[in-house]
């Protein structure tokens, strides 16, 4: 049996964090999987260090040495943080502002950790364009909003047994091991300067690429991992996330 640690970050939204926490807590394994989770609160603010707290929830604290620097740096390196210090066998990333259809990480583990690096197929609410393969369709906006009666009977209908190359990077299923060999994710997205690649910039300029495709890009030529969506792996991203949630 695998051991399995799903992966969230918080920091300032009980609303979120009531979310996803309620999410997590209730996934099952099954006869190859022992599932857990863990709640990274990324510099959060005490409302949200309280709320875990009194909810008994799994989490662990991350500071970031750098707490003024952009968001998108910091929340790399939380994912790093998250990732180097879980112990279980396979870690699988989600965000915060995402709501998982039934099945969705055990259909994600059917798929061999050791070949691929297997993503959901996202349902995204419309607040912005949809990446490859994902579809737009709004079920709200908002943690309080959620249609999940809904959104479940929409992910029955568009839920498929098939696999597709490439596609959107987040939930993912990593091996441990090869994550942490490799270095994690770059502190940002990627930029060029005088022809050389840069990391974390701020968004004041155009991005060469995502953090998120360098890094799946560099498993690729370090393991052979091939980046697929998981088209049975069905998750609603709000597309709010908690930098813009009130």
């Amino acid at each position: 049996m695998r051991r399995v640690e799903v992966i969230a970050m918080v920091y300032k939204s009980v609303d979120y964090t009531k979310m996803i926490l309620e999410q997590l807590i209730g996934l099952q394994g099954s006869e190859h999987f022992e599932v857990s989770y863990m709640i990274i609160a990324n510099d959060a603010n005490q409302s949200v260090l309280e709320y875990l707290k009194n909810s008994k929830a799994k989490f662990s604290v991350y500071n970031d040495p750098t707490p003024k620097d952009f968001y998108l740096n910091r929340v790399y390196r939380a994912w790093n943080y998250g990732g180097f210090s879980s112990t279980a066998d396979l870690i699988c990333f989600v965000n915060s502002d995402m709501v998982f259809s039934d099945n969705w990480l055990l259909n994600l583990l059917k798929y061999d950790i050791d070949k691929y690096i297997p993503c959901s197929r996202l349902v995204e609410s419309g607040k912005m364009l949809s990446g490859k393969y994902a579809l737009s369709m709004n079920f709200g906006r908002h943690p309080k909003e959620i249609d999940m009666s809904k959104f479940n009977e929409y992910s029955n209908v568009i839920s498929e047994n098939r696999k597709e190359d490439g596609g959107l990077f987040m939930p993912c299923v990593f091996d441990k091991n090869a994550f942490t060999q490799s270095g994690g994710f770059p502190e940002g997205n990627v930029f060029l300067e005088s022809n050389e690649l840069v990391f974390g910039y701020p968004n004041d300029r155009p991005v060469y690429m995502s953090g998120d495709k360098y890094f799946f890009d560099k498993l690729k030529e370090q393991y052979g991992l091939d980046h697929i969506t998981v088209f049975d792996s069905v998750v609603y991203h709000i597309q709010e996330g908690e930098k813009d949630a009130s």
